[in-house]
């Protein structure tokens, strides 16, 4: 495999000519995939003097995007009308339910959600960080562009915080079906529960990109607490072979890191038969996710 870029942080819009203006939400897009296409062309030009075979990431960003298959550009403008309409709609539930129960319930219900999302986040981080599964139809892009974040680490920083929450647009649109024909609108903790599915979300998003801003008071003060991840533990997830702490959180990470020794992670010590009981364990565990938010 070819030698992996750099993960040094490094700002792009330096190099920004037009005098007093701040570059647009597609122009931030436009210079993440044109790092992409230069790292792209580095690694080829490694592999061929190394001899090692090209590493998927940087085969699939020679390829063109299609509804199915992972590709070029790796960056994508989101919609942001669309996390605002999700954002507003999760906030009506949450309100909606917590007048209809005890606030102790309602705080809980917060610490149960943010737990169970920490797991979460770590379970699909490593789903997506798993070079095999660019090829899955669909899902193949978020894990193209989670893979790239390793040699671009600067790209939830970069982009606007509404295009990083933008990335679960196509996954909260899958679920809203699910949650429209079976969330009992007469159940509170069902209702705080749901809402906070999405909130929880878009905090880890937050958490992730917090890990990458130095400074940051709020930030700060909430990683001191252990309510986010901390630069410092979220860098060791950045060192190859990208092995430990994959949770966005962090409350979660010796739980998953202690279950990924035991089944022989990185994916480079994983053999095909592995890989895919790896997956049917995803496949279980995201389906008692799903009915667990299955309120009647």
């Amino acid at each position: 495999m070819c030698k992996e870029a750099s993960t040094t942080t490094i700002n792009p819009f330096l190099g920004y000519k037009k005098k007093n203006a701040s570059p647009t939400r597609q122009q931030k897009i436009d210079l993440l995939n044109a790092r992409v296409q230069k790292i792209t062309t580095k690694a080829i030009q490694e592999a061929k003097e190394s001899g090692e075979p090209l590493a998927l990431e940087y085969v699939h960003a020679q390829k063109q995007m299609t509804t199915l298959t992972a590709g070029f550009p790796v960056y994508q403008l989101r919609s942001a009308l669309l996390v605002y309409i999700y954002a507003i709609g999760s906030a009506c539930l949450i309100i909606r339910g917590a007048f209809l129960i005890h606030p102790l319930t309602t705080v809980m219900c917060v610490v149960t959600m943010l737990v169970g999302y920490d797991f979460y986040s770590g379970i699909l981080h490593v789903v997506f960080d798993h070079p095999d599964n660019i090829s899955i139809p669909i899902l193949g892009q978020p894990c193209l562009e989670f893979q790239w974040h390793h040699a671009v680490p600067y790209d939830i920083v970069q982009k606007d915080f509404v295009d990083v929450c933008g990335d679960l647009n196509v996954a909260v649109m899958i679920l809203i079906p699910l949650y429209c024909t079976t969330l009992d609108l007469n159940n509170g903790v069902a209702m705080v529960m749901g809402g906070l599915k999405l909130f929880m979300a878009y905090f880890g998003q937050l958490s992730h990109k917090s890990a990458h801003v130095h400074g940051s008071s709020q930030g700060t003060w909430l990683q001191k607490c252990g309510l986010m991840i901390s630069p410092k533990e979220h860098k060791a997830h950045h060192k190859p072979p990208h092995d430990i702490d994959f949770c966005l959180i962090g409350v979660c990470n010796p739980l998953i890191d202690d279950c990924l020794r035991k089944v022989g992670y990185p994916p480079q010590q994983m053999t095909n038969e592995e890989v895919k009981k790896g997956r049917l364990l995803v496949i279980l565990v995201c389906s008692a996710s799903w009915k667990s938010n299955v309120w009647r």
